[in-house]
């Protein structure tokens, strides 16, 4: 389905070998409380060959609201690329960058739109099931999928919420420094591509990705930084939830693979952050900031 108008939102998921993930993605996309015409889905496939073609071009054909498929060839991590190519396509207003396995609650979308009333802002969407790195993460993963049910993903959303599950890993920030975002003393350190949203005014045609980052971690930090640097505005969105899906992963290779991205960013930027970045999780990197200045330093 092509359609000439103007969308509100643009939804960018980008995706490499993981079919299964994504169709969940895109099911809790079309169970949006929007009109189908409010909001366009891409999906950008960095070079699958798992038989996601075949799989986007199933809901293509059944989906009432507008579904494109971007295909770019398999020449490594190219997850910058695949965003950039994405914004680039988008029709909407807001671009809305997910994860492929993030699935959305019904007024996720909604409440991205919603919280762009006033251009200049960069909003996170809230998480549940992101979790943090731990000897515990495979149990939590399999607790998470067991408490799944993704026939009703409200009912789902609403136990977690109600019960105190799975939070969002960054709910710890929020609790310590607060939910105003520009009161911490680096919001762009927390602002991952899993769930957020930027008005395409605001990108403008400066604000991208770096297609430098070739391997997993610190592109959307990058991406983030670029923007506080600016002015933008970081805002938090509650009701713009999702749950992340539990899948394989191994911190120790994507530790090992984000440290040369945290020193090209530091690089970049040469901020007194960006190097304390090299050695501190994203997710840590407030407290340790807090500390340094509560001591002095």
């Amino acid at each position: 389905m092509q359609n000439n108008k103007t969308f509100a939102a643009s939804v960018i998921v980008p995706t490499y070998n993981r079919r299964e993930l994504l169709s969940k993605t895109i099911q809790s996309l079309l169970a949006s409380d929007l009109p189908s015409d409010a909001f366009e889905i891409i999906i950008v496939d960095d070079g699958s060959s798992d038989g996601t073609f075949d799989l986007v071009h199933e809901f293509i054909g059944r989906a009432d609201c507008q579904i494109r498929y971007i295909y770019q060839k398999d020449e490594g991590y190219r997850l910058s690329r695949a965003r950039n190519l994405g914004i680039q396509m988008a029709e909407g207003n807001v671009c809305v960058l997910l994860d492929c396995g993030v699935i959305v609650s019904q007024g996720c979308i909604r409440a991205h739109i919603e919280a762009h009333s006033e251009p200049g802002r960069l909003v996170l969407g809230y998480v549940f099931g992101f979790s943090n790195t731990g000897d515990d993460d495979e149990k939590l993963s399999e607790a998470l999928e067991a408490s799944l049910d993704l026939d009703n993903v409200e009912a789902t959303l609403q136990l977690f919420r109600s019960q105190g599950l799975f939070p969002d890993m960054r709910e710890r920030t929020y609790q310590k420094f607060g939910e105003r975002l520009m009161d911490l003393p680096a919001p762009w350190a927390i602002s991952w591509g899993c769930n957020l949203s930027i008005h395409r005014q605001t990108l403008g045609q400066r604000f991208r990705f770096d297609e430098n980052f070739k391997t997993w971690g610190a592109e959307d930090l990058d991406f983030a930084l670029a923007l506080f640097q600016e002015g933008v505005e970081f805002r938090l969105c509650r009701d713009a939830s999702s749950i992340h899906v539990p899948h394989n992963k191994s911190h120790e290779v994507n530790s090992t693979s984000s440290r040369p991205n945290k020193i090209y960013l530091h690089g970049k930027f040469q901020r007194m952050e960006t190097e304390m970045l090299i050695d501190v999780q994203s997710f840590d990197l407030n407290d340790a900031l807090a500390e340094q200045r509560s001591a002095g330093g």
